[in-house]
């Protein structure tokens, strides 16, 4: 796992980037209260979001190929979106935030200085946004994107979006831990 996101679910970020059934995911997203039961749509091939409420959480997937027959299609997740109490007071994200990561206080500075490193590409950290690019798994890069707000400008949501070619065959194995 890039050390920099412990302890985010190991699940969610290995399925970033990567195409396949979506079957663990599906099944995990089914179990929370409520269930999220939109996992996989039909939208063609544009992305699509799907909003995981209970756990303050937003993922956004694609359809690879929707002129395959249904069983044998296959999913993309392009990003995930955490939320914080200023952007989803009802229903923030209760699970870990990055190791040192103080959510409810954390400005652009905090996060860029705790994840991004020196040599991570194109950073760019304003009062009310950070972006940067660092690796993900297995060769991937992902982007991080961060909007902050409020008077003191602190965390709303950090996201993390593919970026580069998709990733075939998932490498999850069937004992990952939930979301």
């Amino acid at each position: 796992m890039p050390s920099r996101f412990h302890p985010l679910p190991d699940l969610l970020l290995r399925s970033i980037g990567r195409y396949n059934r979506q079957h663990l995911l599906n099944r995990v997203l089914r179990s929370l209260d409520p269930p999220v039961l939109d996992l996989r749509q039909g939208h063609g091939t544009d992305p699509y979001p799907v909003g995981v409420e209970s756990q303050g959480l937003d993922l956004m997937l694609q359809c690879m190929d929707p002129s395959l027959p249904e069983k044998e299609q296959l999913w993309g997740l392009h990003a995930l979106t955490f939320h914080t109490p200023l952007s989803r007071p009802g229903q923030p994200w209760q699970g870990p935030w990055p190791q040192g990561l103080d959510a409810a206080i954390a400005t652009a500075g905090d996060v860029v200085a705790l994840l991004a490193d020196k040599d991570d590409e194109a950073v760019l950290a304003l009062p009310g946004m950070a972006c940067f690019r660092v690796p993900g798994f297995d060769g991937q890069a992902w982007a991080v994107q961060c909007v902050f707000d409020g008077p003191g400008k602190t965390l709303k949501t950090l996201s993390l979006v593919r970026t580069g070619e998709w990733v075939g065959a998932s490498l999850l194995a069937p004992s990952t831990s939930s979301a």
